[in-house]
């Protein structure tokens, strides 16, 4: 069987990779920002193609993630929430009917961050404990991180405001 493979022009190297797809189909996944873990992208990555001009000379590019800074609103917060949103994802919060709604109808595969899968489950606990009648969380205050890494703590976004 590894004879037919080498013969064939596939090689070691094309058997692990059938043996083992999902490092296969891992090699053609799309390149994603660091700070997408920490913002809401919708899944959205970088691009890389050509510029080309007029004599067609090609050079190659990437497009970036068209995100900003923006203050939403909250409706289980009742509060404003500085976050970084692409623009897509600006336009399917304004289809949901808000951020809350946003975060609990979304699939975690979809929202495709750790802060932002962190957020809806703060939303749903929120939701649930307002619905029992139990004491609500304190008022969320989202603080930027400043750690680069991916295996933070996501504990560091929230500072609680204090009850007056």
């Amino acid at each position: 069987k590894t004879r037919i493979m080498a013969s064939a022009g596939g090689g070691a190297s094309f058997l692990r990779r059938c043996l083992n797809p999902s490092s296969f189909l891992a090699s053609f996944e799309r390149a994603r920002p660091g700070r997408a873990d920490r913002a809401l992208y919708g899944g959205k990555g970088i691009n890389f193609g050509n510029s080309v001009s007029h004599a067609e000379n090609k050079t190659r590019r990437t497009w970036l993630p068209n995100s900003h800074t923006k203050r939403l609103w909250s409706d289980v917060f009742d509060s404003l929430l500085k976050l970084r949103v692409t623009t897509n994802v600006l336009k399917c919060i304004d289809k949901e009917g808000g951020l809350d709604n946003y975060l609990v109808n979304t699939r975690d595969v979809k929202i495709d961050s750790l802060f932002g899968s962190w957020l809806k489950k703060q939303v749903i606990e929120q939701r649930r404990r307002l619905a029992a009648g139990e004491e609500p969380l304190p008022q969320l205050k989202i603080a930027t991180p400043l750690i680069r890494n991916t295996s933070y703590n996501l504990d560091v976004y929230t500072c609680y405001k204090t009850p007056k």
